[in-house]
């Protein structure tokens, strides 16, 4: 557990310390934002297994876990049911009023949510939560208005990075 908390600063463990909702964008948190078509014109995405995996034990912690996408797309779909993830919202224009209004019905406080996020559409959920993170490979002007910058790139396990964080800043990673 130390090693993981040692790699970031003590504020961003005591915010990690006090999440009870991780929710994220999918295309570039998820995935490394590429959109892929075979010749009939399916959409094809990569997710990486170690997201998955830690899913579980986030639920098992009783954190709520979520995605708000902007665009829409069978492949997540597909992805966030086999996770079984708490919620999974795609094609949001105002990813803000979403997200204000999954606070609501889960009765959370903003500085018990952290949001993952890589892009502009993401900057309206940012002034909504209490904890602000985006991975490596956002876009530049996102990493000065986060609270975390990942080491990972945005497909390559951002959301395990985060929620090792989170599990061990609240005491249920035990290494």
């Amino acid at each position: 557990m130390k090693q993981i908390l040692d790699r970031y600063t003590k504020e961003q463990v005591k915010k990690a310390s006090q999440v009870n909702a991780i929710f994220f964008d999918v295309d570039g948190v998820l995935t490394d934002g590429k959109i892929i078509y075979d010749d009939s014109g399916r959409e094809i995405k990569e997710f990486n297994v170690k997201d998955g995996l830690i899913i579980s034990y986030l639920k098992k912690a009783g954190i709520i876990v979520g995605a708000i996408s902007g665009r829409e797309s069978e492949a997540v779909s597909k992805r966030c049911a086999e996770l079984n993830l708490d919620f999974c919202h795609q094609a949001i224009l105002d990813k803000g009023s979403v997200c204000e209004k999954l606070m609501t019905h889960y009765k959370l406080k903003s500085k018990q949510v952290a949001f993952i996020g890589d892009d502009i559409n993401d900057l309206p959920v940012f002034k909504k939560v209490g904890f602000t993170i985006c991975p490596a490979d956002a876009m530049f002007y996102l990493h000065n208005r986060v609270d975390l910058v990942t080491f990972t790139k945005g497909g390559k396990g951002v959301l395990r990075e985060v929620a090792d964080l989170v599990l061990a800043a609240r005491g249920w990673l035990k290494l």
